[in-house]
């Protein structure tokens, strides 16, 4: 098992260098390459206390409370990824538990002249140790259920978000930190039944359990460190459109909530929405792959907030599914036409504004039922 920790060590080493010399790094960038270097960190602890040598005082209570920066550094990760403020405050607020900790235990080592000593990736305790110590894990513990819930919930308050701006979700539905996150929590619940199994009734080795722990640890870096090297600012195309200040960015983030102080009367809604039916069929900006909200309302002349507004409760839809079926009906009249014969259907989709043959697919059978394929043998 040192192999596979070692070579978890060597691919996460390799993407941190990687990272570091990325031009022009953002806020985002700077959270991930802390969480690189905290969970390398963790498996170096764990490799040296399970292969090599036991660590005692100070660097025993320092890698052991690792996990408690691993969880906040994510959750920091992920909200300056999907655009949230953090601030410094915030930033130490998340990462204090980390430091409380380590303080913690360094002054009841010191108050009751007693040395921690982390062996095969635990704490070894005497027997007259105080009861609160003994239950030292139980802070990992809740860190990573209050972090991985906290994750959940931001990722899927972000995926309504973006289908109230974006025409598209390659890049910006952030699927795969979803499995990331999923995978640290199942990684959580089997850890906890390992140890626990482990430490009361001996079912396995300590050295086994956290040397697992650290391999998982390493397939997840090694994942997190390929699609993370890729990932843009969410919201980054947004912030270069005119007239758009940053002020106004942060409301229309969460645009809906608005509605109510729009201003807008049933008459102006209706009116705004014939105007806009009338700018889709005229100019066909649908056929623009990277078409935000704040494109379509710069070309119609609207506030965000009222063509989003327009679009969700005429249309009684969202942005993401309003300019999508505009797609899927302009590529059904290509696909019937013999006009477009020499175009494959990865040609048809990328004229009519998808990214990818995957998302053209995956959205032309959710709206018709069946694939351009199959539409197209039925057609002709």
């Amino acid at each position: 098992m040192e192999l596979f920790l070692n070579a978890g060590l060597g691919a996460g080493i390799l993407i941190f260098f990687v990272l570091l010399f990325k031009r022009e790094k953002k806020n985002e960038d700077y959270f991930f390459l802390s969480w690189i270097v905290v969970v390398l960190l963790q498996i170096t602890f764990y490799e040296i206390t399970i292969y090599h040598f036991d660590l005692e005082g100070i660097w025993a209570v320092l890698g052991f409370g690792l996990p408690l920066l691993g969880g906040p550094l994510l959750f920091l990760y992920i909200s300056t990824l999907i655009n949230n403020k953090i601030d410094r405050i915030k930033t130490l607020l998340h990462l204090s538990v980390y430091v409380l900790y380590v303080l913690i235990l360094i002054i009841f080592q010191y108050s009751q002249n007693f040395t921690f000593i982390v062996s095969k990736g635990f704490f070894y305790l005497p027997k007259n140790i105080p009861t609160w110590i003994q239950h030292y894990g139980i802070p990992m513990a809740l860190s990573g259920l209050i972090y991985t819930i906290w994750d959940i919930t931001l990722l899927k308050r972000h995926q309504k978000r973006i289908a109230d701006f974006f025409s598209f979700q390659e890049k910006v539905n952030l699927k795969w930190i979803q499995y990331i996150v999923y995978s640290f929590f199942i990684l959580f619940f089997v850890g906890s039944f390992l140890i626990f199994g482990a430490t009361s009734f001996n079912l396995f080795s300590m050295e086994n359990v956290f040397a697992l722990v650290g391999i998982a640890l390493s397939l997840m870096l090694i994942a997190f460190g390929f699609y993370g090297f890729r990932q843009t600012s969410i919201f980054s195309n947004i912030n270069s459109i005119k007239n758009e200040d940053e002020s106004d960015l942060e409301k229309s983030t969460d645009i809906t909530s608005s509605y109510s102080k729009s201003g807008l009367t049933e008459e102006k809604i209706k009116l705004h929405a014939q105007q806009l039916a009338e700018h889709m069929s005229l100019e066909k900006p649908f056929l623009q792959e990277d078409l935000t909200l704040l494109v379509l309302a710069e070309q119609c002349k609207l506030s965000n907030t009222h063509l989003s507004q327009v679009i969700n409760q005429h249309f009684q839809i969202n942005f993401y599914d309003f300019i999508n079926q505009y797609r899927i009906e302009e590529s059904k009249k290509m696909l019937i036409s013999s006009n477009y014969n020499h175009l494959s259907l990865l040609g048809i989709a990328f004229d009519c504004g998808f990214k990818s043959k995957s998302s053209f697919n995956r959205y032309f059978k959710k709206y018709c039922g069946i694939t351009p394929s199959e539409f197209k043998k039925k057609n002709q």
